[in-house]
């Protein structure tokens, strides 16, 4: 259940289910402790957040939610054509480098879900929504209420993505009358499920059957991953969970730097380390080159795909990374934004962030 770090930071105790605690067991029976199987999921779920004083702080990562009297409670916005529906709070296991990880819990209403339709339906900027929590797949009955609602207020609506971990994190709990809705709306909207997969061990059997059936239903699978240190930080992992997925039909979108969040010290990489892993990964010829992800930092300002000239200087332990945000433009489709401290307007009006940097262990 996100909102739950702070709690296991200080207990020490993993938050997870009964398929991630059978998942671990089979890493072990089959693979041995130390494996890169046994990693991909206890260092997902088992390996504590250190309670050590840090540069990283437990708060959103960014700031981007839409406050305001006129304003129904849930979004959360930066760019122009998507807004984030934050349907709920719940997680079947609790990722111990979660982003969402110290929001507090919340579930939508049916009035908040209502409210939020027709403002999607009478924003001129609109054009998809990315619902998310939590996971919106633990609550199937709100899932589809807000779908509807969105069907029926706002035409202007073309696409809805939908993030989850639960076909990796308690494909059990599957509520398969979802791909049914699903395909009785293929013709109204074009759905894409975003699944964060971190490890070619994540995929059994019972997840590939939910993938399967979610395409089936007419959803575009894609999928978001995290560069994370001791679970996927070599080529060969890397290489072997992308191959994977291609073979699933699933499209790679982002493999995100960690994010710096309190306690995630032990599982981040240097952005470097990252640049040379995705470096190889693209530019080996091992793979694909409809699995090959863009390396992505998610910054206080939103996420930044890094390239060429992407990181302009150092300051201590904050790398300098430039974008080609515009304060005015954000302003346009989020008035209620607010520019971080970390953030500096260029000369041409672009935005650059100050990103701490992970620390390398070699």
């Amino acid at each position: 259940m996100a909102g739950l770090l702070l709690k296991i930071t200080t207990d020490q105790k993993a938050k997870v289910s009964k398929y991630t605690d059978e998942l671990l067991s089979l890493a072990i029976d089959k693979h041995g402790f130390g494996s890169s199987q046994y990693k991909g999921i206890y260092n997902q779920y088992f390996k504590m957040p250190n309670q050590e004083k840090s540069n990283l702080v437990n708060r959103r990562h960014y700031e981007a939610e839409m406050i305001g009297d006129d304003l129904p409670n849930g979004l959360e916005r930066l760019y122009k054509r998507v807004t984030v529906i934050d349907l709920l709070s719940t997680c079947a296991s609790e990722c111990v480098y979660c982003l969402r990880g110290y929001y507090q819990k919340f579930a939508l209403s049916e009035k908040d879900m209502q409210g939020i339709a027709k403002f999607c339906g009478n924003d001129p900027y609109l054009r998809e929504v990315l619902i998310t929590g939590g996971d919106p797949f633990m609550s199937p009955r709100k899932l589809k209420y807000m779908i509807t609602e969105l069907a029926n207020h706002a035409p202007n609506i073309k696409i809805v993505r939908i993030g989850t971990r639960l076909p990796v994190q308690s494909p059990n709990k599957f509520d398969k009358t979802l791909n049914d809705f699903f395909y009785s709306l293929r013709n109204r909207f074009a759905f894409e499920i975003s699944c964060q997969i971190n490890h070619p061990f994540e995929l059994q059997e019972i997840t590939r059957n939910i993938l399967s059936g979610l395409r089936q239903s007419g959803c575009l699978i894609y999928s978001q991953n995290v560069l994370l240190k001791d679970v996927n930080d070599n080529i060969e992992t890397l290489v072997e969970l992308y191959d994977e997925l291609r073979y699933l039909s699933v499209t790679p979108h982002y493999l995100f730097h960690a994010v710096p969040m309190k306690g995630t010290d032990n599982f981040r990489t240097t952005v470097y380390e990252g640049l040379e892993l995705i470096k190889q990964l693209t530019s080996k010829g091992e793979i694909s080159g409809r699995a090959k992800p863009q390396y992505a930092l998610m910054t206080d300002i939103g996420k930044v795909t890094l390239y060429q000239d992407s990181i302009i200087g150092r300051d201590g332990s904050h790398l300098l990374i430039k974008t080609s945000f515009h304060l005015e433009d954000r302003l346009k489709w989020n008035p209620y934004y607010s520019l971080p401290d970390s953030a500096i307007i260029n000369e041409d009006g672009t935005l650059s962030v100050r990103y701490l940097d992970g620390v390398s262990n070699k």
